[in-house]
């Protein structure tokens, strides 16, 4: 009886080496010179990459600045055009008739433009308040 213990100690200590022997000793690199070299080539595309990434938000901040100019030229340009056919209305209505004591232009012509002015100044707002928001959020993802 004791042999028969003796043997399957035997056997499981045999099975248990042979499980060891199968298993990569713990001492060896975990990754080579052929592994170094992937990662290497991988973390130098996701380089390359990111920069760009980086070029293309810099043109696309560059353009909406530009954009933003051209859109606060374009709004001075009318706000001034207006004020030109205002005064002009003022003074052809002045010419025609000093002394009535009727106002430069008519009520339904100062609301329409007023309405005009405003949609003007609204759409404005609305777009540099967009232009802000995407200035600050491409300065987050480059300062972050």
């Amino acid at each position: 009886m004791g042999n028969e213990r003796l043997a399957r100690a035997i056997a499981r200590i045999e099975q248990a080496a042979a499980t060891l022997d199968a298993i990569e000793p713990l001492g060896q690199p975990m990754s080579t010179q052929a592994d170094d070299a992937v990662l290497k080539a991988e973390h130098d595309s996701l380089v390359t990459s990111h920069e760009s990434a980086l070029a293309d938000r810099d043109r696309t901040i560059a353009k909406l600045q530009a954009d933003m100019s051209d859109i606060s030229t374009l709004k001075d340009q009318e706000i001034a055009r207006l004020r030109g056919e205002l005064q002009s209305l003022a003074d052809s209505s002045a010419d025609a008739a000093p002394d009535s004591g009727d106002p430069a232009i008519s009520v339904s012509e100062h609301q329409a433009l007023q309405q005009k002015y405003d949609r003007l100044r609204s759409t404005a707002e609305s777009t540099l308040t967009g232009l802000d928001s995407l200035i600050t959020k491409a300065e987050q993802a480059k300062n972050g």
